[in-house]
């Protein structure tokens, strides 16, 4: 996975990275001077309301059912599982506790299920993908129960495409350095602070310097963990 939690400092930085996120989306980042607007994380979990979940749910699978009818042109199935993605992260958050950022089984499925639909909403669209919708499947491809840095990456480059500001190409760095995926990083990344004042590219380099520092950590963590689950005397091809 990309996020190891279990070392030492690495929870409080992947909850910054994910509360930066979601303040993006749900309510704009100040820090820009960029207004946002969507359902974030934050706006779409938090309630447990399992009533409303059950009833996304339901409309999605209709608007599934609806995108796969025989004969379906390609527009009126792009436009249906745009909906069933939007109604499948919607139905996710219901399942989800915005204190400790965890998801319930049932809210795992679902975002695995906006992803499936989001995937297939993006073979059916002409031109321009729903940018509000890929500012959703970001938030969702970056949290633990997906954690698919290509795809999260895949998407704020949807959104930075359509909205080429400080703030969607610093996620797109910062989502791209903890994928290492570091070429797109350092592009998104000059994008990011130009035109900034020196003291907010501070800032962000410094969430960049981070983002650098997360990635490189987890993946020792998990050579090391290979080299745990290596037995003794084991040669690999030997």
């Amino acid at each position: 996975m990309l996020f190891d939690l279990r070392a030492k400092g690495r929870r409080r930085f992947v909850k910054a990275v994910y509360v930066f996120l979601a303040i993006l989306i749900g309510g704009g980042l100040v820090f820009f001077g960029i207004g946002g607007s969507g359902t974030g994380l934050l706006d779409a979990g938090g309630s447990g309301n399992n009533t409303s979940g059950n009833s996304y749910e339901s409309q999605a699978v209709k608007a599934e059912k609806a995108a796969a009818k025989p004969g379906v042109t390609p527009a009126v199935a792009s436009a249906q599982l745009s909906n069933a993605t939007r109604l499948r992260f919607q139905a996710a958050g219901a399942g989800f506790d915005a204190n400790s950022g965890a998801y319930t089984t049932d809210g795992q499925t679902q975002l695995k299920l906006a992803a499936a639909d989001w995937q297939r909403y993006l073979a059916t669209v002409k031109g321009q993908p729903d940018v509000s919708l890929a500012k959703l499947m970001a938030q969702a491809y970056a949290v633990g129960a997906l954690t698919q840095p290509k795809q999260a990456v895949e998407a704020w480059q949807i959104v930075a495409a359509a909205e080429p500001g400080s703030a969607a190409y610093a996620q797109l760095a910062i989502n791209a350095y903890l994928g290492n995926m570091n070429e797109i990083g350092d592009q998104a990344a000059s994008r990011a602070l130009e035109g900034l004042p020196p003291a907010q590219q501070t800032t962000l380099k410094g969430e960049f310097k981070q983002a650098k520092a997360q990635a490189k950590a987890a993946a020792a963590a998990a050579v090391k963990r290979a080299k745990q689950n290596t037995p003794s005397g084991f040669t690999p091809g030997g």
